[in-house]
């Protein structure tokens, strides 16, 4: 019995061993990561939707083939068109437990959520141009933007006319605030660089039509295919027509594109890696791709791409999931070596696209151009 014993004695000593052995060998597991996603399903915005989870999806899955060890969880919640509906979409982010937290690609419903976040902070990464006015990390210390603001692209386009030299500049803006807000960023720009400025609402055609500025900027959407309708003639007479990224688009239907010959337009750089273009490609159909909006959709996927991977980054760097330490960590996330945000948590944004119109109203790139 006592040789019995000893044999099961050192049995269970044998195992007991193995199984240390096993724990001291096992390799550590791999951080987990909630993030979520508050997407466009509906609404005017409502095509981004599908863009955004297939961008996000690609980056967890290029993730998991790079053998990168962090294991992210992403949850998709429609933001919605509605102030109870922006609420209701950040609580149940809150409720799914949400880490980090992609930002709306539209500026009232960031604003909200921005205003959801202000008690137990979630780190934000914003992966489109959003108002200036929901603030910096000097005041929210855990918004991130992966876009140029508005009042970064003014600065920037003030400094493209000024290089050119005009006297003098009419500046054309909508009644939406948005609009007024950017002529009011460019009017500053030029006017501290020595330029004559005036300013009109695209509505006063006729105010519009007497004046003959040497340069003229168009801070309007829709309402610019009305302006050019009724003022083409006067348009072809102006030495240097500005446009801004959102009047970025192809006119060659229009009867009076060729009032737009020699326009400039600048646009934020965006560097798409050429196999996420291909992945995006089939996971959308080669159609999204290169359909009207094909630039605009390659730029919001990469920067949705780009911002789980930096809240991937981030969970490897931080000790812990604590928002704390994961805003730290992304704060200082970097791409090629470059930091990716300011000390403002704005885009570190250095370089523009010049686009050029030629007579058939269409255009292509011109030039890269650096306000700094």
């Amino acid at each position: 019995m006592r040789k019995v014993r000893n044999i099961a004695i050192a049995a269970i000593i044998c195992v007991g061993g193995l199984y240390l052995v096993s724990i001291g060998n096992a390799k550590p597991l791999a951080p987990g990561l909630r993030v979520g996603v508050l997407v466009s399903d509906s609404g005017e915005l409502g095509f981004a939707g599908t863009i955004q989870r297939a961008a996000a999806r690609l980056a967890v899955s290029d993730l998991v083939d790079q053998k990168i060890p962090v294991k992210v969880e992403l949850s998709f919640v429609d933001v919605g068109t509605s102030e109870n509906e922006y609420s209701r979409a950040f609580a149940k982010l809150k409720a799914l437990r949400s880490e980090v937290i992609l930002a709306p690609i539209e500026s009232d419903s960031a604003r909200a959520l921005v205003e959801n976040n202000m008690k137990n902070s979630l780190p934000i990464v914003a992966p489109s141009s959003l108002e200036d006015d929901l603030g910096s990390t000097r005041t929210r210390p855990w918004l991130f933007r992966l876009a140029t603001s508005p009042s970064q692209d003014a600065y920037a386009l003030s400094e493209l006319i000024a290089r050119t030299t005009p006297i003098s500049t009419l500046i054309v803006s909508s009644s939406l605030e948005s609009s007024r807000a950017q002529m009011k960023s460019v009017a500053f720009g030029l006017v501290m660089r020595g330029q004559q400025v005036q300013t009109l609402n695209i509505k006063d055609i006729r105010a519009i039509a007497k004046t003959k500025p040497e340069a003229v900027v168009l801070l309007s959407m829709e309402e610019s295919l009305t302006f050019f309708s009724a003022l083409d003639d006067w348009v072809s007479e102006v030495p240097q027509i500005y446009l801004v990224p959102t009047n970025l688009a192809d006119y060659s239907t229009y009867p009076w594109a060729k009032a737009l010959k020699g326009a400039l337009a600048i646009s934020p750089r965006a560097d798409i890696d050429p196999t996420f273009k291909s992945d995006l490609a089939k996971a959308l159909g080669n159609q999204a791709v290169n359909g009207p909006r094909g630039a605009a959709v390659l730029a919001l996927g990469q920067r949705t791409y780009d911002a789980v991977k930096i809240a991937a980054d981030a969970r490897i760097k931080a000790k812990t999931g604590d928002p704390e330490e994961m805003r730290t960590a992304i704060s200082k996330a970097l791409n090629a070596g470059e930091k990716v945000f300011n000390k403002q948590g704005f885009a570190d944004q250095s370089k523009y696209y010049v686009f050029r119109y030629g007579g058939s109203g269409t255009f292509t790139q011109s030039s890269v151009f650096s306000p700094n």
